[in-house]
């Protein structure tokens, strides 16, 4: 179980935790000035989109031109930062997020990214303590975000009835954030609130079209729980038609009661 949940953050970690850089518009008075913090703006947001797309290679090309146009484009370096996270680039990932803190420190995007990379490198409590910043900040316009990572965090800490707090904050806020509910699935299933469980795979499952090799193993774990065989079936058709040759797929397949 703690494999299954340990993919499933790293999966909430690109849906939902790490929030790419906005467009950030402010008045500047030069000319040459202002195209070039227009065109790190637009460089920025491309970044953000081959990101979102997984295209790291062509986002870490857009960053570098937004930098090249303007070197003291936070967002820019915050947008860097996740990218050298997901690459791995861990010594150039917290220089850029350092370099977004220091000329934006209490920008609640940048704390929550920074918090979250810290939190999966095992720096968990500096981490946290970023996220929570980042949630307390009443004009931060997606709590829910930090909410998430607080979870997330939390939950590789230990602190599991802390992370299921966080994270019911998280989808009060938006109720259809499926990293959290998933979540949620796991630690309720874990605790033996297999009902409540049930209820959050279900919003889940409800939100996607294409539900994660994860989602569909804790499915029929669920529903052997509650000796719901019609769910168990559906559960297993999806595993045995998406996910075939997979470990797990084999395991459930084979230990059907």
């Amino acid at each position: 179980m703690r494999n299954a949940l340990a993919i499933a953050i790293l999966a909430a970690a690109l849906a939902g935790c790490s929030s790419q850089s906005t467009v950030e518009t402010k008045p500047v008075t030069d000319n040459k000035a202002a195209d070039g913090h227009r065109r790190a703006e637009v460089h920025t947001a491309l970044a953000g989109e081959y990101y979102a797309r997984g295209n790291f290679t062509v986002a870490l090309a857009e960053v570098r031109q937004a930098l090249k146009e303007d070197s003291s484009y936070f967002p820019a370096f915050n947008m860097q930062g996740l990218i050298y996270m997901e690459l791995h680039e861990d010594a150039q990932a917290r220089e850029a997020f350092n370099q977004a803190l220091r000329m934006s420190p209490n920008n609640a995007e940048v704390l929550n990214n920074f918090g979250w990379f810290l939190c999966l490198r095992n720096d968990t409590q500096r981490g946290l303590d970023m996220i929570q910043r980042a949630a307390s900040d009443n004009f931060y316009p997606t709590p829910e975000k930090a909410f998430l990572s607080a979870g997330l965090c939390l939950r590789r800490m230990g602190r599991t009835q802390d992370a299921e707090d966080q994270l019911r904050r998280a989808v009060l806020i938006r109720p259809d954030m499926i990293g959290a509910l998933f979540n949620l699935s796991v630690i309720t299933f874990e605790r033996g609130a297999l009902k409540d469980s049930e209820a959050y795979l279900l919003r889940y499952m409800r939100l996607t079209s294409s539900p994660s090799l994860e989602a569909l193993t804790m499915g029929v774990k669920i529903a052997r729980g509650l000796n719901d065989s019609g769910a168990e079936q559906s559960y297993l058709q999806q595993l045995r038609r998406r996910f075939p040759d997979t470990p797990e797929a084999h395991e459930l397949l084979e230990r059907r009661p």
